[in-house]
């Protein structure tokens, strides 16, 4: 049996080493997009709730000023 020659063995090592950094690149850029996704969704989650509470107080105040002007009359 004839065994493998050091440069074929350091090439397999290599070609490993290679192959371990691109699974671990290809896990960054998922975990980036998942990241970037979330954002986006949190940032749309704040926004409904703003909205949400500009339209609260808007229809507080003006209901306050109608209170106050019945009771003005």
């Amino acid at each position: 049996m004839m065994q493998p020659s050091r440069q074929e063995y350091e090439q397999k090592k290599e070609w490993e080493r290679q192959q371990r950094q691109d699974h671990f690149r290809v896990a960054a850029g998922m975990m980036e997009f998942l990241g970037v996704v979330l954002g986006v969704v949190g940032i749309l989650v704040l926004v409904a709730l703003l909205i949400s509470l500009i339209s609260w107080l808007s229809q507080n105040v003006s209901g306050t000023f109608s209170l106050i002007r019945t009771q003005l009359q």
